[in-house]
């Protein structure tokens, strides 16, 4: 079952942001790009900052 909007565990928003940040520090923006409109569709808002992301849901 796919977990949508609310459904989706805080651990899960936790390893996706890891996964994107990984992804930038790889220079791999296509990636980033995927995963963050990825949780922006499961309502997640990131806010990226000099201090890392942080992520409330929508």
């Amino acid at each position: 079952t796919k977990k949508r909007g609310v459904d989706l565990a805080d651990e899960d928003i936790d390893a996706k942001i890891k996964q994107r940040n990984e992804a930038k520090g790889n220079k791999d923006f296509a990636l980033s790009d995927q995963i963050r409109d990825e949780l922006i569709d499961l309502g997640v808002i990131l806010e990226d900052s000099a201090n890392g992301t942080s992520w409330r849901r929508g």
